[in-house]
């Protein structure tokens, strides 16, 4: 099953898992000088990015996505009901059959979709599907330092208010950015959720970790872990970059979250 077919509960979800309005802001700003009329892709199904390219006036809005399922469930969180380009497949397929296409790709914590040794490849085909001049914008969730401990994590819960808020951010701290992800170099949430159950033993925090699986479910990975020291040099090689943001200070992944801008050199 594809992970995207666990995520029943995507109304629950919150920023930074999901584009916030600050980080909308920035892309608003950063498309402006785009011409409307020039195509412009979405990597993922994204609600936010549609919405926002429709409401700054592009006509070509593409988006690639590899899950019917999960476009279709993502169109009806929309706000609007715009036409749209949909290119259903594999991003590592799709992207070459799309060269010098787009004028920009949005992309929100893709990375973590595409294994290791594939992602030379996707940030190639990314590079390869822009138009001279035109520019990718990406949201990277990297490990650069050191990850946050489990015990640290239920010492900060343990004292906090059970709320959808909270809920979310100990989802992105524990299954993200905790040393649980130096066990196989990734994100294995079924391998996490039966290790903080035989481990924890703070009522509140257990049901937490419990509540937490409708953000995000057991049975899902993804290829975070390894330092992006190791990482970097597949990234993006092929594009110029422009300019890079870190995440809000009140962020659950503050310190591991960075907004680029590449540009493809002309």
């Amino acid at each position: 099953m594809n992970t995207w077919d666990l995520m029943k509960h995507w109304y629950l979800v919150l920023p930074p898992s999901r584009p916030s309005a600050l980080q909308l802001t920035r892309i608003q700003s950063q498309l402006y000088k785009i011409d409307r009329s020039l195509p412009i892709a979405v990597l993922g199904s994204t609600p936010e990015f549609r919405d926002l390219l429709f409401e700054c006036g592009f006509r070509k809005i593409y988006v690639l996505e590899k899950n019917i399922g999960f476009y279709q469930a993502m169109s009806e969180a929309r706000i609007y009901r715009n036409a749209e380009n949909f290119v259903n497949g594999d991003w590592l397929e799709t992207l070459p059959k799309l060269k010098g296409m787009f004028a920009a790709i949005l992309s929100d914590l893709t990375s973590g979709n595409i294994p290791y040794d594939q992602r030379r490849l996707f940030y190639d085909g990314i590079s390869e599907a822009l138009v001279d001049g035109g520019i990718f914008l990406d949201k990277v969730l990297t490990h650069t330092g050191s990850n946050r401990s489990v015990d640290g994590l239920v010492d900060k819960y343990s004292t906090l208010p059970l709320n959808l808020l909270h809920i979310n951010f100990f989802a992105s701290e524990m299954l993200f950015c905790s040393e649980l992800i130096e066990l196989k170099q990734l994100v294995d949430t079924s391998l996490f959720y039966g290790i903080l159950e035989s481990r924890i033993r703070n009522e509140r925090v257990r049901v937490f970790a419990e509540r937490a699986k409708s953000i995000t479910p057991p049975g899902c990975t993804w290829w975070y872990g390894r330092k992006w020291a190791e990482l970097k040099n597949d990234y993006c090689a092929s594009l110029r970059q422009v300019r890079v943001d870190e995440d809000e200070g009140s962020s659950p992944y503050y310190g591991f979250l960075k907004f680029f801008e590449f540009s493809k050199r002309q």
